[in-house]
């Protein structure tokens, strides 16, 4: 029988080398007494720790403009968690703020789907899309 606590820590080790930070924007206005005007409340932080971006191609094959059938790739990104990070939301935004790639630092990235479940849970994994690169650094 395998154990899976011990699987789970060697992923995590060896699969997830970056740090994520992962927002979700909290529902509600908040009343900024300053000016008396209703503004966005402050994202709820719902996971900070390590994780695994990985690109996912994707081939999507649909109905063009003209009606013949297209193909396309679609590129996303899988981002997988220990088991104990919380589960994440659709639109929830993950960036990225430790990585072994450079340019993977500062990406934000969207929560397209939400997370996969298994019999035998090891690691958590969600699908994102690439939403923008922070350009102040």
């Amino acid at each position: 029988m395998l154990d899976q606590l011990g699987v789970s820590r060697v992923l995590e080790r060896h699969m997830m080398p970056d740090w994520v930070k992962v927002s979700r924007a909290a529902g509600e206005e908040a009343l900024d007494p300053d000016t008396g005007v209703l503004a966005p409340s402050s994202p709820l932080v719902v996971y900070e720790g390590r994780a695994g971006l990985y690109p996912q191609q994707e081939k999507i094959r649909s109905r063009g403009r003209t009606g013949a059938w297209v193909e396309e790739v679609r590129a996303g990104y899988k981002l997988i968690l220990p088991l104990a990070a919380p589960e994440l939301e659709d639109l929830d935004t993950v960036l990225v703020v430790k990585s072994v790639d450079e340019q993977a630092r500062g990406r934000t990235y969207e929560v397209t789907t939400l997370g996969e479940v298994s019999s035998f849970p090891v690691i958590r994994t969600v699908w994102l899309e690439q939403h923008n690169r922070r350009t102040d650094g």
